[in-house]
């Protein structure tokens, strides 16, 4: 377990120098170890919001937060994710489907479609 908690606290450091939690690679990490299944969720969601409210402090004291932008984000996505949380999948069907939007993703060579998208995205909310 300590190499366990070395390597979350590496996962720690490095997503958040470029602004991210980590949770993908704290599931992984779980996952080599054989921890239970049923404890991932609460393991993977304390870490990341550790990592990302340290962020969140260093972005707001900068001064480098809109605000304006952040709302329509907060509405949608606590809501959405509640619910999306509390439906019930089955296994293969996740697995199948990120199977295949990896696998469009590795065939996609031109991302101008996603950065219109997220530019899209942007202008709108703004």
């Amino acid at each position: 377990m300590i190499i366990l908690s070395v390597l979350f606290f590496i996962t720690a450091i490095l997503y958040s120098s470029v602004g991210f939690g980590g949770g993908s690679t704290y599931l992984a990490l779980l996952l080599i170890w054989e921890i239970p299944y049923y404890i991932f969720p609460v393991i993977a969601l304390i870490c990341n919001i550790i990592v990302v409210s340290g962020n969140s402090f260093n972005y707001i004291r900068a001064g480098n937060h809109n605000f304006k932008l952040l709302v329509p984000f907060l509405v949608g996505s606590i809501p959405f994710a509640f619910i999306g949380g509390s439906l019930k999948i089955e296994k293969e069907i996740v697995e199948i489907l990120l199977f295949f939007l990896g696998f469009y993703m590795f065939l996609l060579k031109d991302h101008t479609f996603i950065d219109e998208f997220v530019g899209f995205l942007y202008f709108a909310f703004i």
